[in-house]
């Protein structure tokens, strides 16, 4: 099959066989931002037993069987041979190590021309210069010449010991390949080759822009790791570092993501963009940032003004002993909190904050006071996304003008009424509120000192949602509607750690308090729980009691009580 050369429009997809994928008409290259090699030898076998499998096909029935070897997805202009690996390097790299191989087992004469597949002849009357076909990323390209692409290298391979990641991975799979080939007879190996190239075939993919191939990319691979939009950023920026200085960029930029972790630092983006744009996102992260994140067209002030000071903010907000280092306990004490809800909208304000101030701690202490107080409030209060962003926004404006006290981050009269309302509500009832609302409370009980494991905690109630007829819950609450009233308050819950018990939850009160209430040894680790168990009896006046204690505990906790309106701590 004769090929015509590939004229490129926005999207191009051709299959191709070998032959012409490692031939002049294209000049691979790994960017910066993508991952190493990775293939283990198990892969690479695999690869190669699937190749034999089909060549021992192809012999034994004389047909012109194929053998597809999937896609690649390229960044590639027309009428240029450049093409920037997206997906599919992998594959190109595993099988440049497999021809080099083969290369390196062939006769002199035939190896010279079997290089060609490896390296393109430079023609000094054209004024072109000899180039490899494939150029890894800059940390492992030296190390591949040296034992892969440079003709006879696979033939004195390194020892493996003392080599990691890629480099040990190269080494195991071009060990793999010669020890296979060289078991073969230099026939067999020859028409391994022309299987190779003249039978096997790539897809190749080629578009002209970076977030045209990621979309590609992401349709293609439903499996293994994707581009997040963070490297396709960081292509974006590497692009327009000058050559001599994009190591330091690129090693700086994976410094802070190694220091994060991969989603932790694709996580950063999200907050960085929230922090310029301040209303909800309506693009994708990698075409909104780039259209609201305005220092991100200045590659050095990107990385000197935001995104090192960003990630060494956020990697101390997610260890609270380094956050306590710097801001002391009070302000690691509600970071704690914080952390606890089902969402991190609140993030970015903090990353503002304590990215581009140098608060002391008593200033650190109460902005993360007023911060958890207005994270929980839209919390318990259950605002939706919509307004949750609205309301961070108006604190990340205030924060860009320098000033936040009195400001947004403080909660209206209005809203504290709604917060009490809340509070003194059915709290039950609301299934994500009441477990993390329990546990802070139980926290502010016990000093903040407590730790738990939500995992195996759980709510209960103590007068039962469906009491008995014939027990004593129905004597000592007679009347349906104050039962009813009672039942799913804050003051009739508490936390356990035991597996719950649907018989023992009707038990009367001094049955469950002995029997079920009670954790190994008869202590609760749960102050909440302790104050139940310290109760003879259970009836209205108890709780009555023990709600207002609870809820004036909360009212401290986040300056919200009615005296506190125009008298909140500074």
């Amino acid at each position: 099959m004769q090929f015509e050369p590939m004229e490129l429009e926005p999207i191009k997809a051709g299959q191709e066989r070998l032959s012409r994928v490692f031939s002049d008409e294209f000049a691979f290259a790994i960017p910066t931002y993508q991952r190493p090699y990775a293939w283990e030898r198990e892969q690479a076998e695999a690869l190669l037993d699937d190749i034999f499998a089909a060549l021992k096909d192809a012999v034994e029935t004389k047909e012109p069987v194929t053998y597809f070897l999937g896609s690649i997805v390229l960044i590639k202009q027309p009428g240029s041979p450049e093409a920037k690996v997206v997906d599919g390097q992998q594959r190109l790299t595993t099988l440049t190590i497999l021809l080099s191989v083969l290369r390196d087992l062939s006769s002199l004469e035939v190896g010279i021309k079997r290089h060609g597949y490896i390296c393109e002849e430079g023609d000094p009357d054209k004024g072109t210069k000899s180039r490899y076909r494939l150029t890894l990323r800059k940390r492992d390209e030296e190390f591949f010449r040296a034992t892969v692409q440079n003709k006879g290298a696979t033939n004195v391979l390194p020892v493996t010991k003392g080599l990691t990641d890629s480099r040990l991975r190269i080494v195991e799979n071009a060990t793999l390949f010669h020890d296979r080939a060289k078991a073969m007879t230099p026939e067999a190996r020859d028409r391994l080759v022309a299987f190779l190239l003249q039978r096997c075939y790539l897809v190749v993919i080629a578009v002209a822009n970076v977030d045209m191939a990621h979309r590609v990319f992401t349709v293609l691979n439903a499996r293994g790791l994707d581009l997040t939009p963070a490297d396709i950023l960081k292509a974006d920026l590497l692009d327009r570092v000058a050559a001599a200085d994009e190591k330091d960029y690129s090693d700086s930029w994976e410094a802070i993501e190694e220091q994060l972790g991969r989603e932790r630092f694709a996580e950063l983006f999200q907050h960085i963009r929230m922090i310029y744009q301040r209303e909800k996102p309506r693009e994708r992260l990698e075409v909104g940032f780039k259209k609201f994140v305005t220092d991100f067209a200045d590659h050095a002030k990107f990385m000197k003004d935001v995104l090192q000071p960003l990630g060494a903010t956020f990697a101390k907000l997610l260890s609270p002993p380094a956050f306590a280092t710097l801001y002391g306990d009070e302000a690691t004490k509600r970071l704690r909190y914080l952390s606890k809800l089902d969402n991190n909208d609140w993030l970015p304000v903090a990353l503002k904050f304590f990215a581009h101030t140098k608060p002391s701690a008593d200033d650190a202490a109460l902005f993360m006071r007023r911060l958890e107080t207005l994270a929980y409030f839209l919390f318990v209060t259950r605002a939706d996304i919509n307004e949750r962003i609205r309301r961070y926004a108006n604190v990340l404006t205030d924060l860009v003008g320098g000033d936040w006290k009195g400001k947004s981050i403080e909660l209206s009269k209005e809203d504290k009424a709604v917060f009490r309302k809340d509070l003194d509500g059915p709290i039950y009832q609301v299934t994500r509120v009441r477990l993390p609302l329990l546990l802070r409370l139980d926290a502010e009980l016990s000093s903040g000192g407590a730790t738990y494991s939500h995992d195996i905690v759980s709510v209960e109630h103590v007068l039962p949602q469906t009491p008995d007829p014939s027990s004593q819950w129905l004597k000592d609450f007679p009347d349906e509607a104050i039962r009813d009233g009672w039942t799913h308050k804050l003051a009739n819950l508490m936390l356990l750690t035991l597996r719950k018990n649907i018989q023992a939850s009707n038990w009367d009160f001094p049955t469950k308090k002995d029997r079920y209430f009670s954790e190994s040894g008869g202590i609760s680790p749960f102050v909440i729980t302790t104050q139940v168990l310290g109760e003879k009896t259970w009836t209205p006046e108890v709780l009555e009691a023990r709600q207002k204690a609870l809820l004036a505990k909360l009212f401290a906790t986040w300056d919200i009580a009615p005296s506190t309106e125009s008298a909140a701590p500074q």
